[in-house]
């Protein structure tokens, strides 16, 4: 009995010392090694879009990063319809009656956004490895659009055209205004030397504001003879077609960057 009580106070004794070892002698987490202090980034996907951005990541934590896009928009697109309208009724001819028609947009804005990163998991120190970002964005566009109805073999006032239908040119100017924020998950890969890819996607929010300028018409006129001629008989490229078509809503963002450390 005495033995047993002897085992008892020496475990006891034995816990207690390694419990004040450890409340004295804390583990702490292990930091992860600082790589580069910034890098400087160019977007390859904004380029199909028209749009040229430049981009800055800070290491401000063990962990965490911020950065800075500035981003410039200029584009100049064609396209070609080969009918304005659709013919309801139109005299018994060898020929179906249409109304071709050009149009030239000239795009230009800008957009500025900021992020923050948390780095979850690093390969051999921050800034490389996976991540997740939180980000506010905003910019503004304005696209020149020029329409020019060709040369047609008959009179179009002698067809009677599709209900709705609007047979003059729809020159106009589109302001758009935008403003977002949201969530991204990516993974950030550097080289020794420096160089960096940087692939990101995540869910956000967007806010999109039009306002139409056409002769003749008010905003709301505008609006509807546009983006009905816009979506009925134009294939818009991906710059315009984001600000004609875009709405106000929830949203997708990704894309890749390439980076350079320093």
């Amino acid at each position: 009995m005495a033995k047993f009580f002897t085992l008892c106070v020496a475990v006891l004794l034995g816990t207690g010392a390694l419990h004040a070892q450890t409340t004295a002698s804390p583990v702490l987490p292990v930091q992860p090694k600082k790589l580069h202090d910034g890098l400087i980034k160019v977007n390859l996907t904004d380029f199909i879009s028209g749009k040229y951005s430049l981009s800055y990541e800070r290491v401000i934590g063990p962990w965490t990063t911020a950065e800075f896009t500035v981003t410039g928009i200029g584009m100049t697109t064609s396209d070609y319809t080969y009918t304005i309208a659709q013919a309801s009724y139109y005299p018994y001819s060898s020929f179906y009656p249409s109304l071709p028609a050009d149009m030239t947009t000239e795009m230009s804005g800008w957009e500025v956004s900021g992020a923050v990163r948390k780095y979850g998991w690093v390969d051999d120190g921050v800034p490389d490895g996976f991540y997740a970002s939180a980000f506010l964005m905003a910019g503004g566009v304005t696209i020149e659009a020029d329409e020019r109805l060709r040369p047609v073999a008959f009179d179009p006032d002698t067809v009677q055209w599709e209900p709705g239908g609007f047979l003059d040119e729809v020159d106009h100017k589109l302001d758009v205004t935008k403003w977002g924020f949201g969530l991204t998950v990516g993974y950030q890969w550097l080289t020794e030397s420096g160089l960096g890819i940087d692939a990101y996607m995540g869910p956000m929010f967007r806010g999109i504001n039009r306002t139409f300028v056409m002769d003749g018409y008010t905003n709301e006129e505008a609006s509807d003879i546009v983006r009905q001629r816009i979506e009925q008989r134009y294939w818009m490229s991906p710059g315009p077609g984001e600000h004609y078509n875009g709405n106000t809503g929830p949203w997708f963002t990704g894309g890749l960057k390439v980076s350079l450390a320093f």
